[in-house]
């Protein structure tokens, strides 16, 4: 009998030794970071039962075959959408549209949104005016009484003829009521939720989430930036009005933006939407723009690359709001040397934490571009959750990209970077108003209180996964 138990026991040994192998090697093969690499594997080897049942119910995921067909799905739905191509080269922008893989299009209109109020106000006015079809995608949206505005608004357009489209990359538990979506799907609303990887979760997806804010109204007009829909962008916040910044956009940018959209949808649900976007808007202003829209399917980080093209551009200013800051070690070492070329850098970020982890992660940054001569300033009035910035006097950029490592490396995202002085103009007079609201921090993270620093330095260690 002792000797079956023992011989039990080495296979049972033997069992979770070459599972523990075969999970190490798979988060080795498919991590999308190397800290993930080493996180997964340090659990496994060290808490080998508890580290291979985390790993197989939250880690293991098919994503080089999902990286493979994403990215396919969408050079397809961009393939032949060249969009009005400026008739001259933009030198500035190059880099973006390099990046972005698309053509820079010129003749484009932006209107800046300051708050809650600004943003809910004109994406109303927007929608009740629409004829022929929206395309809505957020990150969030609360069951409260502006997510029950929206909703109604999109239900009236879609009793009148309208196609309305809504993607929204909620968990499941932690999303809508029921109630709520089937109001939207019985008045013939279209709700779907983006896609990742093919996991044994399933749709519970912490990374390779869609970070997107978008409105589209009948490819003329859209808009994009950080709100999500919720009463806190009101005021209506343990922390204050959330201080963001959503821009309406006119012109051939739309068209690109209303293609990232069908490029979500179609992945999600199969159904292509680029009929809608077909034609080119016409030109409404003088402001060359590209969308750019980083996402973790593509061969180039091109969240990460966004924000070196950013301070490879600047060469007198580098204005960055951002409410998450954790930048990976390429943008860190870029944004330090224009710091060190005599960029005005200046990175803004918020004063007061909707989560903690991240507020401190970021606290453990700042020493690193202020030793390179970049400024830290700290938002105090609430809570900061815009992503916009302005380098030197003509090229600024509004959207959903942090600067973070999920942001650069995880996260599907948008934003759209414009070339013109007017549209530079209006974000340097929004951002210096948020400045003098805000205080440079002029001390060392070793100058801060014990426990402080503690957290903060525990809190970098997370930073690839915040």
């Amino acid at each position: 009998m002792t000797e079956f138990l023992t011989l039990g026991n080495a296979a049972i040994a033997i069992a979770i030794g070459a599972l523990s192998l075969i999970a190490s090697y798979r988060a080795l093969l498919t991590s999308r970071t190397p800290q993930g690499s080493v996180a997964w594997i340090l659990l496994i080897l060290l808490v080998p039962i508890i580290g291979v049942l985390l790993y197989f119910v939250f880690g293991l995921a098919d994503y080089k075959s999902f990286e493979r067909d994403r990215k396919k799905s969408d050079e397809e739905m961009f393939d032949g959408a060249i969009g009005a191509e400026t008739t001259h080269p933009s030198p500035r922008l190059s880099p973006f549209a390099r990046i972005s893989n698309l053509a820079v299009t010129e003749g484009n209109a932006m209107s800046l949104l300051l708050d809650g109020h600004e943003t809910y106000s004109a994406l109303s006015d927007a929608i009740a005016q629409a004829q022929s079809h929206i395309f809505v995608q957020y990150y969030t949206i609360k069951d409260d009484h502006v997510g029950r505005s929206l909703r109604d608004a999109l239900i009236e357009r879609a009793q009148a003829g309208v196609k309305v489209w809504v993607l929204h990359d909620e968990l499941p538990l932690f999303g809508l009521p029921k109630a709520f979506k089937k109001k939207m799907s019985d008045a013939g609303i279209h709700l779907a939720r983006p896609q990742g990887p093919k996991r044994l979760l399933g749709p519970f997806q912490f990374n390779y989430r869609n970070h997107r804010k978008l409105v589209i109204v009948d490819n003329t007009v859209a808009f994009t930036g950080g709100l999500n829909v919720s009463k806190t962008y009101l005021g209506e916040s343990a922390i204050g009005a959330w201080r963001d910044t959503f821009a309406r956009f006119e012109g051939p940018i739309v068209q690109q933006l209303g293609l990232h959209f069908s490029s979500d949808w179609v992945w999600a649900c199969g159904e292509d939407l680029s009929e809608y976007c077909a034609e080119v808007p016409s030109k409404a202003g003088d402001t060359n723009a590209v969308a750019l829209a980083p996402s973790p399917a593509e061969d180039v980080a091109a969240g990460n690359l966004y924000f070196i093209a950013a301070a490879h551009a600047a060469q007198s200013r580098l204005w960055i709001a951002t409410p998450y800051f954790a930048p990976d070690r390429d943008v860190l070492t870029a944004l330090r040397f224009a710091a060190l070329r005599g960029v005005d850098v200046k990175v803004l970020v918020p004063g007061r934490a909707d989560h903690y982890l991240t507020y401190y992660a970021a606290m453990a940054y700042f020493d690193d571009l202020r030793s390179a001569g970049g400024e830290i300033w700290v938002y105090d009035p609430a809570f900061m959750h815009q992503k916009v910035i302005l380098i030197d006097d003509d090229l600024s950029s509004i959207g959903s990209i942090n600067l973070d490592i999920r942001s650069g490396l995880l996260n599907f995202e948008i934003a759209v970077v414009m070339e013109g002085k007017a549209a530079a103009a209006d974000v340097e007079e929004m951002l210096a108003a948020d400045l003098e609201k805000a205080r440079r921090v002029d001390f060392d993270l070793e100058d801060r209180p014990m426990l402080v620093g503690m957290a903060a330095r525990i809190s970098r260690l997370f930073a690839p996964i915040l």
